[in-house]
């Protein structure tokens, strides 16, 4: 039996089990909803009645809003203090997740919403952590991150399954909704209630804050122009409507520009640009960036894909992510244990790099349609590859920085690979349609007009049935051929870890810079 005396500094043995669940549920429900979101959204785009396309800006503002929301968590839970920031999080959270279920007709309002949600998740994540390792013996706080862990892959593994099983097997996809904000509102309440004493006494003035949350703002407001420009470039293939996409490109500029020129000049910035004069940082994080940006484009595209093109269900579509789980979380242990012993951190990460490129070129192989007990096997390998990419990355990216220049550097790293992930599903859909209207092209060749011309020949009714063919051909094979463009990108990135050198000093607190590092 474990005596949890020895584990707790300040609770009895009931409360001190009673916040464990309760935070590492806070932490489980904001990640579920990054993940469960995304098999859904054919079945929201039914509600909505809108196009895909505008109903992936939901998940793409949740994620920049989410990504951004990283940067100024941190300056919040000093001014405010861990336990207020926390409960104002889920509080937050609680009231965008049921103002999402209400606004749906509206959908202008709802991806606003969206928007709103992503911030709450994304202002929850240090302060809870914070609360739970203050509640631990200082010798015991590696099982307070071991168990904070836990939930580190659930918007990969389990949210999809979650997600399909609210859409496809209940009926409602708006059930992930009302269930977060239920649950968030008593997080919110046991938070309250159990740390009734815990006095939260700001660590620095006003002034500061102030500075950090204009500097955010301006943060934030470039983020949302780059992501709105690549948005709207769903829709138009970035080659009509060049006058609203300029309009939007120029914005980022100036609002990048602003936010560059004011950071500079703060004695408090937003992003200390004095990180990327280390070794590894800044190339560290262009690799984590693209290969994030590469992983998430995959899994959104292939969700999708599975769903509209081979027919599965929501259900069915989750439920092939669930094998990532067989194998993230224990090589991800061992890998931390490995690199902790003296393991060069290029070794996993170069390894993962190629898993993940295996996996890809395992599913561009498939002849479609695929029967689905098929599609579960490359999933372990892409499971096998996430634990062990994580951990190796942040270690390498973090092997020249300071101590005391540590947490700042993990949560630019976190900001930005959840950014990418924002950035990696407009991307990917540019390019699905890219290499779905070449393989059209293909189809249809050496000459189009004759093409045309023999298909006009048939009847209304077989020209129809003829179309139809050409273009679940088409989709079969871009499916294929997307997969297998990302193997090649990702083998190539496997290369460009080699150009990193790490630090061989190690420092046995990493622990917790590598497990923060992971949060998406």
């Amino acid at each position: 039996m474990i005596d949890l005396a020895r584990y707790s500094r300040i609770l009895p043995p009931s409360q001190f089990i009673l916040l464990n669940f309760t935070l590492g549920l806070g932490h489980f429900i904001v990640l579920l909803n990054a993940g469960a979101y995304l098999p859904m959204l054919p079945y929201i785009s039914g509600s909505a009645g809108e196009a895909i396309g505008y109903v992936e800006w939901g998940q793409i503002d949740y994620f920049t809003a989410m990504g951004a929301a990283m940067l100024i968590a941190r300056p919040m839970m000093q001014r405010f203090g861990p336990k207020n920031t926390s409960i104002f999080a889920y509080l937050l959270f609680a009231a965008s997740s049921f103002a999402a279920i209400l606004t749906i007709p509206f959908f202008a309002v709802y991806t606003s919403i969206r928007v709103m949600q992503g911030f709450a998740a994304g202002i929850s994540i240090i302060p809870s952590f914070f609360l739970l390792l203050e509640y631990y013996r200082e010798d015991r706080q590696k099982m307070a991150i071991s168990l904070w862990s836990l939930a580190l892959f659930v918007p990969y593994t389990i949210g999809p399954a979650l997600g399909g099983w609210f859409a496809y097997v209940l009926g409602d996809w708006r059930l992930l909704f009302g269930s977060s904000s239920i649950l968030s509102l008593a997080i919110a309440a046991v938070i309250w209630a159990l740390l009734a004493d815990w006095e939260d006494k700001p660590e620095r003035s006003p002034r500061p804050f102030n500075s950090s949350l204009f500097l955010f703002l301006l943060f934030f407001s470039s983020a949302i122009a780059l992501l709105g420009f690549f948005d709207v470039g769903i829709l138009t293939d970035i080659t009509s409507n060049e006058f609203t996409l300029w309009q939007i490109f120029m914005a980022f500029i100036f609002c990048s520009w602003l936010f560059w020129l004011k950071n500079g000049e703060s004695k408090n910035p937003l992003i200390s640009f004095s990180l990327f004069k280390h070794p590894n940082y800044g190339f560290s994080m262009l690799l984590l960036c693209l290969s994030f940006l590469g992983f998430q484009g995959s899994i959104v595209q292939y969700l999708l894909r599975i769903q509209l093109i081979e027919g599965y269900t929501a259900w069915h579509a989750g439920l092939i992510f669930l094998p990532l789980f067989v194998f993230s979380k224990p090589l991800n242990m061992l890998a931390q244990k490995l690199i902790h012993g003296g393991l060069d951190p290029r070794i996993p990460a170069s390894l993962a790099l190629t898993c993940f490129s295996a996996s890809y070129w395992w599913i561009s192989s498939y002849i479609r349609p695929a029967t689905w007990e098929t599609l579960l096997w490359p999933q372990l390998l892409m499971g096998a590859a996430m634990g062990l990419f994580f951990v190796s990355m942040t270690a390498l990216a973090l092997s020249h920085v300071p101590k005391r220049e540590q947490v700042h550097a993990v949560d630019v790293l976190n900001a930005f690979r959840t950014l990418s992930a924002a950035l990696g599903i407009t991307i990917s859909d540019i390019a699905w349609d890219r290499i779905n209207a070449h393989e059209l092209d293909r189809l249809s060749s050496p000459d189009a007009t004759n093409s045309l011309r023999y298909a006009s020949s048939f009847d209304h009714e077989a020209f129809h049935l003829a179309h139809e063919k050409f273009v679940q051909a088409a989709s079969f094979l871009t499916l294929n051929d997307f997969f297998y463009l990302l193997s090649l990108i990702f083998i190539a990135l496997a290369a460009m870890v080699w150009l990193l050198r790490p630090d061989a000093r190690k420092d046995p607190d990493m622990i917790i810079m590598e497990n923060l590092g992971e949060e998406p």
